[in-house]
């Protein structure tokens, strides 16, 4: 019998025949049987392993698999998030679409399958995908290279607050994706509890194994309640980043699934996966060993301490504000959403923060407030108390003083792309000049607080400010000495 999880909460039922077309896919998905992957030793298999108390496990690149294999498997994938609602039943109805496309899927994808060793039926399923082509020498870091599919949702840079990822080559890592179990067994099946925990066993066993010269680091994105207790379970030193919701277009194949899912993006290097490896692994392996719900049963006590380690990636004192501050994401409609990054990518347009990733950007421009002022206003004053930074988004700005013998002087103007405010940002103390506007003007406005609470720590920000401030403060004092 085909079961499907309640929709969503504020999302629309769909029409009869939408449904009736998914369970259909749904139906077929579950008498998809691949017997011949598990049956014999695989000559191209990465990892292998042969009935586990009623599991097996073949982890092959896409080459290894027969064209009928890999539809199959997109068969089956697609058949998962129909049940769980992470793609549009509608969409998938209205292209008539029987599989995940093909183009999905790349040669040097790692597919890792686990499956019933009598009758070959899908357990679970998960696959490492092959990092994008680029240039040699291509590191994280660099703006102008292609994006993992997980950064797509995040924005480039995501991670590169992290230590050590910014620097990694490109072709060095990987990405953790579509992890889904069989969701049409029972909730007590035990091939059912065992087959996600056996396809993480061998994801483990590849990247330390056969992969450990082609791979640096992975990443993925997660439910921290859900996917992130996998990855807790065998206890994966990893950086989870709180910062920017993932935006997808509403005419996307997994739109469902951000919009009405907490999802995280998370970083872990292989280098870390040694204490696991040598401590946590052969507790777990143990567990699978033993029969039947004796098995199952030593799983669940394991479950008792999820926990993950500490990550190399993270810095050592503290998680960049900018990436730790989770904004909302259940409720917060894509177009919200995309509003919010809108203004992020406005204040990366400024020079002061176009080293800010796409979500630190997002982050510290939900924090700014969008002014409007008409010509001749000013906008700040000499002598003044002041906390915040303006930046310039249109118009233009007159910087002037009154020297003691009440001549006024204009020291300069500020355009587009520039900003005022920095000294009294910085110390909290007074203005040191007039600033008026010159022009009608649009101004972003950064409050003292929120720029120690999120930028203090960017060295190349709390830099170009300070050498700002000098150099102004120095010009106000030439020109008064100067009367």
């Amino acid at each position: 019998m085909v079961t499907i999880a309640a929709l969503p909460k504020g999302s629309q039922p769909y029409a009869p025949e939408v449904e009736e077309y998914a369970y259909g896919l749904i139906e077929a998905a579950n008498t998809i049987r691949l017997p011949e992957l598990f049956a014999a030793p695989h000559p191209d298999a990465l990892y292998q392993l042969h009935d586990r108390n009623g599991v097996s496990v073949v982890a092959l690149r896409t080459p290894g698999l027969a064209e009928e294999q890999l539809i199959k498997l997109l068969r089956y994938r697609m058949a998962q998030y129909l049940v769980v609602h992470f793609v549009n039943h509608a969409q998938v109805y209205a292209a008539r679409v029987e599989h995940e496309p093909v183009e999905l899927v790349a040669p040097g994808d790692v597919h890792v399958i686990a499956g019933n060793s009598v009758t070959g039926e899908i357990l679970c399923y998960a696959v490492l995908r092959d990092a994008p082509q680029a240039r040699p020498g291509t590191t994280m870091r660099d703006q102008d290279r292609p994006l993992f599919p997980a950064e797509e949702l995040y924005g480039w840079g995501v991670f590169n607050r992290l230590r050590i990822f910014p620097d990694l080559p490109v072709g060095k890592v990987r990405e953790i994706g579509r992890f889904m179990k069989n969701q049409q067994l029972a909730a007590l099946d035990e091939l059912g509890a065992r087959g996600p925990i056996e396809v993480g066993v061998a994801m483990f066993h590849i990247l330390v194994g056969p992969l450990r010269m082609e791979v640096d680091a992975f990443i993925g994105d997660i439910e921290e309640g859900v996917a992130g207790q996998n990855l807790a379970f065998f206890h994966t030193p990893m950086v989870v980043v709180h910062s920017t919701p993932p935006y997808e277009s509403e005419d996307s194949y997994l739109f469902l699934r951000h919009q009405y899912r907490t999802i995280y993006p998370f970083a872990a290097l292989i280098s870390d996966l040694r204490d696991p490896m040598r401590t946590r692994l052969p507790q777990i392996e143990q567990a699978l060993a033993l029969p039947g719900k004796q098995g199952v049963l030593a799983l669940v006590g394991l479950k008792r301490d999820l926990r993950a380690g500490r990550s190399s990636l993270a810095p050592p004192d503290y998680l960049d504000p900018l990436i730790d501050s989770a904004l909302p994401q259940q409720g917060i409609p894509m177009h919200e959403r995309r509003a919010m990054l809108d203004v992020g990518e406005r204040v990366r347009q400024f020079p002061l923060f176009s080293g800010l990733s796409v979500a630190e950007a997002t982050v510290l421009g939900s924090f700014m407030e969008r002014i409007q002022v008409p010509a001749g206003d000013v906008i700040v004053r000499r002598w003044e108390c002041g906390d915040s930074l303006y930046l310039v988004e249109a118009g233009e700005a007159i910087v002037q003083i009154t020297r003691p013998n009440g001549q006024p002087v204009q020291l300069g103007t500020i355009t587009v792309g520039n900003y005022f405010g920095e000294i009294a940002l910085l110390t909290g103390g007074e203005r040191t000049a007039d600033v008026v506007a010159g022009t009608p003007m649009t101004l972003l406005k950064l409050g003292r607080e929120a720029y120690v609470r999120y930028l203090r720590h960017v060295a190349e920000v709390d830099q170009d400010l300070a050498h700002t401030a000098t150099q102004r403060a120095t010009a106000v004092i030439r020109s008064v000495s100067a009367a």
